[in-house]
């Protein structure tokens, strides 16, 4: 009885840990990019670790997808918090000033780390990933203080 419990607490912490893809975030990678199909990217959504090129940069445009999400959500939410004004435009140039930058600095991160290849867009993926996730953590942060 004991080893049916514990195989059934393996398959239901199994079958939690791979919970189906969000399907906004599906639809946003399928409009950020081409030649993918939707059972493409709801197969490979979390394929990141697989050693597979394409199955990895398929989950690396997911995670980037979903912190896009977020981070479009936490703007919005900051814009109509400050209102119009001063602030509602200084946040605009930071978040302008912000893209410049993830959209110079991750091309080049690529191409150091990787140095051509297959890999420099994992390279690039993964550093937009992460720098879009600081940036929506930073402005929820600021919804919070606000």
């Amino acid at each position: 009885m004991k080893r049916l419990l514990t195989l059934a607490t393996i398959t239901l912490a199994c079958a939690a840990a791979h919970a189906a893809p969000d399907e906004q975030v599906v639809q946003s990678v399928l409009r950020s990019t081409t030649g993918l199909t939707a059972e493409a990217v709801r197969q490979d959504y979390d394929a990141c670790d697989s050693g597979v090129t394409a199955r990895m940069r398929i989950c690396g445009a997911y995670r980037l997808a979903q912190e896009d999400l977020r981070l479009n959500q936490a703007y919005g939410k900051l814009v109509e918090q400050v209102g119009k004004g001063g602030d509602a435009t200084a946040l605009r140039q930071a978040q302008r000033a912000w893209i410049a930058y993830r959209d110079a600095q991750c091309p080049l991160e690529g191409r150091l780390g990787a140095g051509g290849g297959t890999a420099q867009g994992l390279f690039v993926q993964t550093c937009m990933t992460a720098l879009t996730r600081q940036q929506a953590d930073r402005l929820q942060a600021a919804l919070r203080t606000n």
